[in-house]
Protein backbone atom coordinates (compact mmCIF):
# COMPACT_ATOMS: atom_id res chain seq x y z
CA UNK A 1 0.00 0.00 0.00
CA UNK A 2 1.56 3.32 -1.05
CA UNK A 3 1.86 6.34 1.27
CA UNK A 4 -0.73 8.31 -0.73
CA UNK A 5 -3.25 5.46 -0.52
CA UNK A 6 -2.70 5.12 3.24
CA UNK A 7 -3.25 8.87 3.62
CA UNK A 8 -6.50 8.85 1.59
CA UNK A 9 -7.81 5.76 3.39
CA UNK A 10 -7.13 7.26 6.83
CA UNK A 11 -8.85 10.54 6.01
CA UNK A 12 -11.85 8.74 4.48
CA UNK A 13 -12.24 6.48 7.51
CA UNK A 14 -11.86 9.42 9.87
CA UNK A 15 -14.47 11.55 8.08
CA UNK A 16 -16.90 8.62 7.68
CA UNK A 17 -16.75 7.83 11.40
CA UNK A 18 -17.33 11.48 12.25
CA UNK A 19 -20.27 11.69 9.85
CA UNK A 20 -21.93 8.63 11.40
CA UNK A 21 -21.44 10.01 14.93
CA UNK A 22 -22.82 13.42 13.98
CA UNK A 23 -25.86 11.86 12.27
CA UNK A 24 -26.53 9.88 15.45
CA UNK A 25 -26.38 13.08 17.50
CA UNK A 26 -28.73 14.77 15.03
CA UNK A 27 -31.30 12.02 15.43
CA UNK A 28 -31.18 12.24 19.23
CA UNK A 29 -31.36 16.05 19.31
CA UNK A 30 -34.13 16.52 16.73
CA UNK A 31 -36.18 13.35 17.17
CA UNK A 32 -36.00 12.81 13.40
CA UNK A 33 -34.47 9.98 11.39
CA UNK A 34 -31.28 11.20 9.69
CA UNK A 35 -29.38 9.17 7.09
CA UNK A 36 -25.98 9.65 5.49
CA UNK A 37 -26.29 10.40 1.78
CA UNK A 38 -24.00 10.97 -1.18
CA UNK A 39 -22.23 14.33 -0.91
CA UNK A 40 -23.42 16.82 -3.55
CA UNK A 41 -21.11 18.85 -5.74
CA UNK A 42 -19.54 21.63 -3.64
CA UNK A 43 -20.48 24.43 -6.02
CA UNK A 44 -24.07 23.34 -6.55
CA UNK A 45 -24.57 22.82 -2.82
CA UNK A 46 -23.73 26.45 -1.94
CA UNK A 47 -26.82 28.44 -0.90
CA UNK A 48 -25.20 31.88 -0.89
CA UNK A 49 -25.58 32.38 2.87
CA UNK A 50 -22.78 33.27 5.25
CA UNK A 51 -21.00 30.05 6.24
CA UNK A 52 -20.56 28.98 9.86
CA UNK A 53 -17.28 27.47 11.08
CA UNK A 54 -16.72 25.13 14.04
CA UNK A 55 -13.17 24.18 15.03
CA UNK A 56 -12.38 20.90 16.81
CA UNK A 57 -9.01 20.61 18.56
CA UNK A 58 -7.93 17.08 19.49
CA UNK A 59 -5.45 16.21 22.23
CA UNK A 60 -4.17 12.97 23.73
CA UNK A 61 -3.32 9.92 21.65
CA UNK A 62 -4.55 11.77 18.55
CA UNK A 63 -3.60 15.43 18.13
CA UNK A 64 -4.47 18.05 15.58
CA UNK A 65 -7.38 20.17 14.42
CA UNK A 66 -10.17 20.09 11.90
CA UNK A 67 -12.71 22.72 10.95
CA UNK A 68 -16.32 22.12 9.93
CA UNK A 69 -17.89 24.49 7.42
CA UNK A 70 -21.71 24.65 7.50
CA UNK A 71 -23.83 26.52 4.98
CA UNK A 72 -25.46 29.37 6.89
CA UNK A 73 -29.04 28.37 6.09
CA UNK A 74 -28.38 24.74 7.03
CA UNK A 75 -26.70 25.77 10.30
CA UNK A 76 -29.75 27.91 11.15
CA UNK A 77 -32.03 24.96 10.32
CA UNK A 78 -30.10 22.67 12.67
CA UNK A 79 -30.13 25.25 15.47
CA UNK A 80 -33.86 25.75 14.97
CA UNK A 81 -34.50 22.02 15.37
CA UNK A 82 -32.24 21.72 18.44
CA UNK A 83 -33.81 24.79 20.09
CA UNK A 84 -37.29 23.80 18.84
CA UNK A 85 -38.02 27.35 17.78
CA UNK A 86 -37.83 29.29 14.50
CA UNK A 87 -34.41 30.73 13.64
CA UNK A 88 -34.63 33.65 11.21
CA UNK A 89 -30.97 34.50 11.79
CA UNK A 90 -27.88 32.81 13.17
CA UNK A 91 -26.87 34.48 16.45
CA UNK A 92 -25.23 33.61 19.75
CA UNK A 93 -28.03 31.29 20.87
CA UNK A 94 -27.96 29.41 17.57
CA UNK A 95 -24.16 29.14 17.71
CA UNK A 96 -24.34 27.57 21.18
CA UNK A 97 -27.00 25.12 19.98
CA UNK A 98 -24.84 24.06 17.04
CA UNK A 99 -21.79 23.69 19.31
CA UNK A 100 -23.82 21.54 21.69
CA UNK A 101 -24.88 19.32 18.78
CA UNK A 102 -21.30 18.93 17.49
CA UNK A 103 -19.99 18.17 21.01
CA UNK A 104 -22.60 15.45 21.39
CA UNK A 105 -21.48 13.87 18.13
CA UNK A 106 -17.82 14.21 19.16
CA UNK A 107 -18.43 12.30 22.41
CA UNK A 108 -19.57 9.30 20.39
CA UNK A 109 -16.84 9.89 17.80
CA UNK A 110 -14.05 9.78 20.42
CA UNK A 111 -15.47 6.58 21.90
CA UNK A 112 -15.73 4.98 18.45
CA UNK A 113 -12.11 5.73 17.53
CA UNK A 114 -10.65 4.87 20.95
CA UNK A 115 -9.95 1.27 19.94
CA UNK A 116 -8.05 2.30 16.84
CA UNK A 117 -6.25 5.43 18.04
CA UNK A 118 -6.43 5.31 21.85
CA UNK A 119 -8.06 7.86 24.15
CA UNK A 120 -8.15 11.50 23.09
CA UNK A 121 -10.12 14.58 24.12
CA UNK A 122 -11.48 17.52 22.17
CA UNK A 123 -12.34 21.20 22.43
CA UNK A 124 -15.05 22.72 20.22
CA UNK A 125 -15.27 26.43 19.45
CA UNK A 126 -16.77 28.80 16.92
CA UNK A 127 -14.26 30.48 14.58
CA UNK A 128 -14.69 33.23 12.01
CA UNK A 129 -12.69 31.81 9.11
CA UNK A 130 -11.19 28.72 7.55
CA UNK A 131 -7.60 27.59 8.18
CA UNK A 132 -4.98 28.78 5.72
CA UNK A 133 -4.09 25.20 4.71
CA UNK A 134 -7.09 23.73 2.87
CA UNK A 135 -5.49 20.80 1.07
CA UNK A 136 -7.03 18.02 3.16
CA UNK A 137 -10.79 18.38 2.80
CA UNK A 138 -13.68 15.93 2.92
CA UNK A 139 -17.37 16.49 2.27
CA UNK A 140 -20.09 14.78 4.26
CA UNK A 141 -23.85 14.96 3.75
CA UNK A 142 -27.08 13.77 5.38
CA UNK A 143 -30.84 14.17 5.07
CA UNK A 144 -33.78 13.75 7.44
CA UNK A 145 -37.38 12.51 7.16
CA UNK A 146 -38.60 16.05 6.44
CA UNK A 147 -36.40 16.39 3.33
CA UNK A 148 -33.93 18.70 5.06
CA UNK A 149 -30.44 18.29 3.61
CA UNK A 150 -27.10 18.97 5.24
CA UNK A 151 -23.73 19.30 3.50
CA UNK A 152 -20.59 19.93 5.56
CA UNK A 153 -17.00 20.50 4.46
CA UNK A 154 -14.39 19.08 6.83
CA UNK A 155 -10.86 20.56 6.72
CA UNK A 156 -8.10 18.55 8.44
CA UNK A 157 -4.92 20.40 9.35
CA UNK A 158 -1.50 18.86 8.46
CA UNK A 159 -0.76 17.88 12.08
CA UNK A 160 -3.92 15.76 12.27
CA UNK A 161 -3.30 14.16 8.88
CA UNK A 162 0.22 13.25 9.98
CA UNK A 163 -1.07 11.81 13.27
CA UNK A 164 -3.60 9.64 11.41
CA UNK A 165 -0.89 8.36 9.07
CA UNK A 166 1.58 7.62 11.88
CA UNK A 167 -1.03 5.61 13.78
CA UNK A 168 -1.84 3.61 10.66
CA UNK A 169 1.82 2.89 9.90
CA UNK A 170 2.53 1.81 13.49
CA UNK A 171 -0.43 -0.60 13.45
CA UNK A 172 0.22 -2.23 10.08
CA UNK A 173 3.03 -3.30 7.76
CA UNK A 174 3.39 -3.10 4.01
CA UNK A 175 3.56 -6.66 2.62
CA UNK A 176 6.00 -7.21 -0.21
CA UNK A 177 5.00 -9.75 -2.90
CA UNK A 178 5.97 -13.27 -1.86
CA UNK A 179 6.58 -12.44 1.77
CA UNK A 180 4.82 -14.16 4.66
CA UNK A 181 3.77 -11.86 7.47
CA UNK A 182 1.63 -12.73 10.46
CA UNK A 183 -0.43 -9.73 11.51
CA UNK A 184 -1.03 -9.19 15.21
CA UNK A 185 -4.06 -7.02 16.02
CA UNK A 186 -3.28 -3.84 17.92
CA UNK A 187 -3.82 -4.11 21.66
CA UNK A 188 -7.20 -2.66 22.61
CA UNK A 189 -7.19 0.00 25.34
CA UNK A 190 -7.74 -1.47 28.82
CA UNK A 191 -10.98 0.48 29.16
CA UNK A 192 -12.39 -1.12 26.01
CA UNK A 193 -11.29 -4.61 27.14
CA UNK A 194 -12.98 -4.09 30.51
CA UNK A 195 -16.18 -3.02 28.79
CA UNK A 196 -16.16 -6.09 26.54
CA UNK A 197 -16.27 -8.31 29.64
CA UNK A 198 -19.47 -6.76 30.98
CA UNK A 199 -21.38 -5.80 27.83
CA UNK A 200 -24.23 -8.24 28.56
CA UNK A 201 -24.67 -7.29 32.22
CA UNK A 202 -28.12 -5.82 32.85
CA UNK A 203 -28.18 -2.43 34.58
CA UNK A 204 -31.07 -0.63 36.25
CA UNK A 205 -31.48 2.98 35.18
CA UNK A 206 -33.86 5.49 36.75
CA UNK A 207 -35.67 8.55 35.40
CA UNK A 208 -35.71 11.52 37.78
CA UNK A 209 -38.28 14.21 37.14
CA UNK A 210 -37.15 16.16 40.20
CA UNK A 211 -36.57 15.88 43.93
CA UNK A 212 -37.58 17.53 47.16
CA UNK A 213 -36.40 17.39 50.77
CA UNK A 214 -39.14 16.68 53.31
CA UNK A 215 -39.03 16.65 57.08
CA UNK A 216 -40.06 13.51 58.90
CA UNK A 217 -43.26 15.30 59.97
CA UNK A 218 -44.14 16.09 56.35
CA UNK A 219 -43.50 12.50 55.31
CA UNK A 220 -45.76 11.13 58.07
CA UNK A 221 -48.49 13.59 57.12
CA UNK A 222 -48.66 12.36 53.50
CA UNK A 223 -52.10 11.04 52.58
CA UNK A 224 -53.94 10.13 49.41
CA UNK A 225 -54.34 13.36 47.45
CA UNK A 226 -51.28 15.10 48.92
CA UNK A 227 -49.22 17.10 46.43
CA UNK A 228 -45.44 17.21 46.67
CA UNK A 229 -43.87 20.04 44.67
CA UNK A 230 -40.54 19.13 43.05
CA UNK A 231 -37.54 21.38 42.45
CA UNK A 232 -37.77 21.16 38.66
CA UNK A 233 -39.72 23.29 36.18
CA UNK A 234 -41.94 21.49 33.66
CA UNK A 235 -39.75 22.62 30.75
CA UNK A 236 -36.49 21.43 32.33
CA UNK A 237 -34.97 18.16 31.08
CA UNK A 238 -35.58 14.84 32.81
CA UNK A 239 -32.48 13.10 34.20
CA UNK A 240 -31.43 9.51 33.53
CA UNK A 241 -29.49 8.00 36.45
CA UNK A 242 -27.27 4.95 36.73
CA UNK A 243 -26.28 4.01 40.28
CA UNK A 244 -27.18 7.51 41.43
CA UNK A 245 -25.10 9.23 38.73
CA UNK A 246 -26.67 11.39 36.03
CA UNK A 247 -25.58 9.91 32.69
CA UNK A 248 -28.01 11.66 30.33
CA UNK A 249 -30.83 14.19 30.10
CA UNK A 250 -33.79 14.43 27.80
CA UNK A 251 -37.53 14.77 27.30
CA UNK A 252 -40.17 12.50 28.79
CA UNK A 253 -42.25 10.72 26.12
CA UNK A 254 -45.00 8.12 26.11
CA UNK A 255 -44.41 4.90 24.13
CA UNK A 256 -47.26 2.38 23.92
CA UNK A 257 -48.68 3.60 27.21
CA UNK A 258 -45.29 3.54 29.00
CA UNK A 259 -43.08 6.44 30.00
CA UNK A 260 -39.83 6.81 28.06
CA UNK A 261 -36.97 9.25 27.56
CA UNK A 262 -35.81 10.90 24.35
CA UNK A 263 -32.14 11.61 25.06
CA UNK A 264 -31.00 15.12 24.13
CA UNK A 265 -27.76 15.34 26.10
CA UNK A 266 -25.16 12.87 27.34
CA UNK A 267 -23.35 14.44 30.27
CA UNK A 268 -20.14 12.44 29.86
CA UNK A 269 -18.79 9.32 28.19
CA UNK A 270 -20.95 6.44 29.34
CA UNK A 271 -17.98 4.05 29.66
CA UNK A 272 -16.38 6.44 32.15
CA UNK A 273 -19.55 6.53 34.25
CA UNK A 274 -19.87 2.74 34.31
CA UNK A 275 -16.26 1.82 35.04
CA UNK A 276 -15.55 4.54 37.60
Amino acid sequence: MTANLILETNQQSFSNNFCNSLVGALAQATGLRWLVEAAPDTKSASDGSQPVFIQLTLDGSLRGEFVLQFHGAEAAMLASKVLRQPADEFGIEQTEALLKLVRSGMDEFCATLARQYGTFTFEASSVSELPSDRQNVAQIAAADDESNHLSILMYLNPALVEALTLHSQSGSRVVEPGSAVKFVPAEAPSEQKNLNLVMDVELNVTLRFGQRQLTLREVLELTSGSVVELDRQVDEPVELLLDGKVIARGEAVVIDGNYGLRVTEVSQRLSTSILC
